[in-house]
C-alpha cells in the first residue's frame, strides 16, 4: 500500500495507544508525515491557541490530511472541553491552499442513549459541528473499546484500563468489579489498517464518511480482564473473582426513584451498574 497524494499527512497527538500504532505503521511503510505532539500542557482553549501551534509546522500554502488522535477521556476543564468538542471543527476550517481533509476519531458511545457523561456528550456535539460544515472533507470513525495488539503487560495497557488493572493486576486473585456492560472491543491494529486504507483510497476526497466499527465478539468485564492478563506470566493463572452485587435491589431502587437514573448515566463508574451494550 502506497501513498502518493500531494497532500501532506499530519498526525495530531502522538501519546495515546492509537496514535502510537499509527505512527509505527506510517514509519514502517515509509509514508512521510508530520507529527504534532499536542498535550494537556499546551492548555489550548480556543481556535487562536490551536492555530498558533499549527502555524509553527503547517504552512497555509500547502494542503494537508489531518489525522486527529487528540481526546480527553476524562474531561475536567475548559481545555479538555475544547479538545473534545470544538477542536475537530477548527481543524477542518484551518486556512490552507486547499480545504483540509480530516480523519476524526469519535466513539460509539455517541450511539448509546444511556451514556450521558461529559466525554460522550462532547464527542456527540463535536460530530454535529463537523457535519454542519458545508464543502468539508472528512472521515469520521467511531471507535469501540480499543485493545493493544500484543504484550498486554509490557507498559502497553491503554489508560482507560487503569482502574480495572488496580483490581486485577494483583497476586493470586483478580477481583472483577461489578458491571453489566457489554463491549465489542477491537484490536488497535485493525483501526490502524482501516485508517491507512482510507488515506490511500482514491475516493478519500470525493465523499465524506461516517464509519462505525466494532470487534467481532461481545465481551463482558470478566472476559476482558482475562484477556488483559493472558500474556502476563505472573497473573495468567490467577483466580478471577467477580465482586457480587444485588442487581435486583439496584434495579428496584432505580424503578422507585427514577430521578437517580440520570446520576448513573452521567457517571462513567456508575454506568457499569446499568445494562448497556456499547
Amino acid at each position: 500500500m502506497g501513498y502518493s497524494n500531494n497532500r501532506k499527512l499530519v498526525l495530531i497527538g502522538d501519546t495515546g495507544l492509537l496514535s502510537k500504532e499509527l505512527k509505527k505503521s506510517l514509519e514502517k511503510q515509509n509514508i512521510s508525515f508530520i507529527s504534532l505532539n499536542i498535550t494537556r500542557k499546551n492548555n489550548i482553549k480556543t481556535k487562536k491557541d490551536l492555530y498558533k501551534i499549527l502555524r509553527k509546522d503547517l504552512k497555509t500554502t500547502s494542503s494537508y490530511i489531518l489525522i486527529n488522535c487528540l481526546a480527553s477521556l476524562k474531561p475536567k476543564n475548559e481545555s479538555d472541553f475544547y479538545v473534545n468538542e470544538k477542536l475537530p471543527q477548527d481543524l477542518l476550517e484551518y486556512p490552507t491552499k486547499d480545504s483540509c481533509v480530516l480523519i476524526q476519531f469519535s466513539s460509539n458511545n455517541v450511539l448509546v442513549k444511556q451514556l450521558k457523561d461529559n466525554y460522550s456528550i462532547q464527542k456527540k456535539n463535536a460530530e454535529a459541528k463537523i457535519l454542519a460544515i458545508k464543502n468539508a472533507y472528512f472521515k469520521l470513525i467511531r471507535l469501540p473499546l480499543l485493545l493493544p495488539k500484543k504484550d498486554f503487560y509490557k507498559n502497553n495497557i491503554p489508560k482507560q484500563f487503569n482502574l480495572l488493572m488496580r483490581f486485577i493486576d494483583i497476586p493470586f486473585i483478580s477481583f472483577i468489579p461489578p458491571s453489566r456492560n457489554i463491549y465489542k472491543p477491537i484490536n488497535v491494529q485493525e483501526v490502524v489498517d482501516l485508517t491507512l486504507s482510507k488515506i490511500t483510497s482514491n475516493d478519500t476526497f470525493k465523499k465524506n464518511e461516517v464509519i462505525n466499527i466494532n470487534g467481532n465478539k461481545e465481551m463482558n468485564l470478566l472476559e476482558i480482564s482475562k484477556l488483559l492478563l493472558s500474556d502476563n506470566q505472573k497473573r495468567r493463572n490467577n483466580i478471577f473473582y467477580k465482586i457480587p452485587i444485588p442487581w435486583r435491589f439496584i434495579d428496584f431502587i432505580i424503578s422507585k426513584f427514577p430521578s437517580i437514573l440520570g446520576l448513573f448515566e452521567e457517571n462513567t463508574i456508575l454506568q457499569q451498574f446499568l445494562f448497556i451494550r456499547r
